[in-house]
């Protein structure tokens, strides 16, 4: 009788273990759609009235934005980056589509809106979008957007 309860209970751990060691229960991450990814963004960006420099002294140099772009973990130039229209009440970006540097960068400069006072206290977001290069486009297709990067504007 007493081997019989000690087969058993060995039995049983033995059932248990190989049940919970083989199971994968969770789920796995999803595999990313595309190999390319945006990398340190310069996001959330504080917008004063006016640029100031470390000195207190006034620029009007604008501020950068930017964002880098990687392929499968490794930097891209030379690759097409849009910044998407947004209402000019809250500025504007100069040359809205721009070439990734040798390290990578997609850099805009954003100047912001004359009649700041609108503007105090509220939070925007600018977008930036990496179309597909592979892509040919036509009249008839619209470009597919393989990656979007949200620039957050906080005017302060």
């Amino acid at each position: 009788m007493k081997k019989n309860i000690i087969y058993s209970f060995l039995i049983m751990v033995t059932m248990v273990l190989f049940t919970a060691c083989g199971s994968d229960s969770k789920e796995n991450p999803p595999e990313p759609e595309s190999p390319y990814a945006f990398f340190n963004a310069t996001t959330p960006l504080e917008i004063e009235k006016f640029n100031v420099d470390e000195n207190g002294t006034i620029i009007n140099d604008g501020y950068t934005v930017a964002v880098q772009l990687l392929k499968n973990g490794l930097v891209v130039s030379g690759e097409t980056i849009q910044m998407l229209p947004f209402n000019l009440e809250y500025g504007f970006v100069t040359d809205i589509v721009v070439t990734t540097t040798t390290n990578g960068y997609a850099v805009f400069t954003y100047y912001p809106p004359e009649d700041y006072a609108t503007v105090i206290g509220q939070d925007i977001t600018i977008q930036a979008v990496f179309l597909d290069p592979e892509a040919t486009v036509s009249s008839s297709t619209a470009p597919e957007i393989l990656l979007t990067q949200d620039f957050v504007l906080q005017f302060r």
